[in-house]
Order: C-alpha cells, then structure tokens, then sequence
C-alpha cells in the first residue's frame, strides 16, 4: 500500500483545498497565511477561536489577529461571541462568495469610483478654461475617463444589486450560452 493509500481522504482533500486556497491568497496579492487561515476556517462547522486558530496553522497570534482583522475588513470572516465565553473572539468564513464580491464592489470599487470622479471633475473643470493643444489633449483624456467611470459605477450597481444566478441567466440569454449551468 502506498502513503497516499493510508492517508485519510477526507483530511487529504481538506489539506489539497486548503493549500489551493492558501496559493491563491498571493494571486490576489494577500499573505499566504491569510489564505491558509480562511481555508482552515472554510471547514469548521462551528466558530473557531483565535487561539484554535494560532493551534491549528502554527502561526503566531499577532499573526492570526492581524489576517483576522483583514478577512474580516474585506468581508471574508465573522467574528463572533459566544454566549459564556466573555470577550473571547471566535470566527467563521463566509461561504457566499458572490456576497463578499459584491461587499468588495460596493465598498472598495465604489470608494475608488467616486475619487476619481471627484478629481476627474476638478480636472475637466479646469481644463475647460485652459488654452492650447495640450489642454485640450488632456481634456480629451479627462472625459475619456469620466465615460469609463460613468460606465463602471453602473456595471458596479447592477453586479451588487442582483443575485449571481439572475446574473449568469441574463447572461446566458445574451450571448446564447448555455443556461442550464
């Protein structure tokens, strides 16, 4: 019998979906351990205490905090208490993934649309008293990108106002994919 045959296939798929999870934290430009802790976090039935935590990746506490606080920001984690635990924060991953797409949208993406916007404005404004070539190049440019956010700010409220499924359909029918997926 091989090693891999006497392993249990139940920690061994936990452990495969884990380390994926942990490799694409650093595709999105997040820790590693941050990765690694959500994945932990992905296969606990119930909430999982900071010290469970440290335990269970072998990182130190600051560490675990720190990747709490950041999964939690973007939406990732729950904290929670515990009735007769006192202060103790315990911690669950959030499984709805659309959802926390859509928490991203409407607050890091809107956040950023509406700063540029604001400077786009100054900008057009400014530009629109300005003479010669050159500020009539970067007025182009200004507006240019005004249509772009315009664009984007939409894209943003129509993707967090609808479920995923009611997207995927409309989808669908528009390109005359399939349906059924």
């Amino acid at each position: 019998m091989s090693d891999t045959d006497s392993e249990d296939p139940v920690e061994s798929a936990r452990a495969a979906v884990i380390d994926a999870v942990e490799r694409s934290a650093e595709v999105y430009g997040a820790k590693r351990s941050y990765g690694r802790l959500f994945g932990i976090l992905l296969f606990e039935p119930d909430p999982v205490s900071l010290d469970e935590l440290v335990e269970e990746s072998g990182y130190a506490k600051s560490t675990v905090s720190t990747a709490m606080n950041t999964l939690e920001r973007f939406h990732l984690v729950h904290r929670r208490s515990l009735p007769g635990e006192g202060k103790k924060a315990f911690f669950e991953a959030e499984t709805d993934l659309w959802y926390v797409f859509q928490q991203f949208l409407s607050q890091e993406v809107t956040r950023e649309i509406r700063i540029m916007t604001r400077a786009l404005d100054e900008a057009e404004a400014a530009l629109e008293d300005a003479e010669g070539e050159r500020a009539r190049y970067h007025l182009e440019q200004v507006r240019e990108l005004q249509r772009v956010y315009d664009r984007s700010e939409r894209l943003v409220s129509l993707l967090t106002s609808q479920p995923l499924d009611r997207l995927v359909e409309a989808l669908g029918r528009l390109t005359g994919g399939d349906r059924d997926r």
